[in-house]
C-alpha cells in the first residue's frame, strides 16, 4: 500500500489507478466522482502555498464528509480529487455525492460524476471525468 498524499491524506494516483485495474475486472458496476477546488491557483498566489494546502485539506475532508460510501478516496494531482462508489448503488452514491458537495460551499468546489462503462479501462473514466468537470 503506497503512502497517501501528503497534504491531504487521501489515497494518491497511483493507488486509484491500481484500485481502478482491480476494479475492472470485476463484475460490480462503479461510479466516480471528480471535485476540483476552483480559484486554488489564486489562493496560491495571493496568500501562499500554505492557505492553499489548508483549502486542498479542507476540500479533502469535505469529500470524505460527502463520500461516506466511497470505496476509494483520491488525489489525482493538483487541486482534483475522485470518490470511487462500487456495486449497485454506486450510480446514485455518486450522484448525492455531487450534490452534498453542492450543497457547502467553502472552498467552493466543481464535482461531476460519471459511470463506468461495461469494460472500460480507468484511462476514459478518468479522462471522462476531466471533460465533465471542467464542463460544469
Amino acid at each position: 500500500m503506497a503512502e497517501p498524499d501528503h497534504v491531504t491524506g487521501l489515497e494518491t494516483r497511483g493507488t486509484l489507478e491500481a484500485f481502478l485495474a482491480r476494479s475492472g475486472a470485476a463484475a460490480s458496476p462503479l461510479a466516480a466522482v471528480m471535485c476540483d477546488v476552483v480559484g486554488l491557483k489564486a489562493v496560491n498566489e495571493r496568500e501562499g502555498f500554505s492557505a492553499g494546502d489548508t483549502q486542498l485539506r479542507t476540500a479533502a475532508d469535505r469529500l470524505r464528509i460527502a463520500a461516506t460510501n466511497a470505496a476509494i478516496l483520491a488525489r489525482l494531482g493538483g487541486d482534483e480529487f475522485v470518490a470511487v462508489f462500487a456495486g449497485p448503488q454506486a450510480a446514485a452514491d455518486a450522484e448525492r455525492t455531487v450534490s452534498n458537495l453542492a450543497a457547502d460551499c467553502l472552498p467552493p468546489l466543481r464535482a461531476a460524476a460519471t459511470v463506468q462503462k461495461h469494460g472500460e479501462a480507468s484511462g476514459p473514466l478518468i479522462d471522462r471525468l476531466y471533460a465533465i468537470v471542467r464542463r460544469s
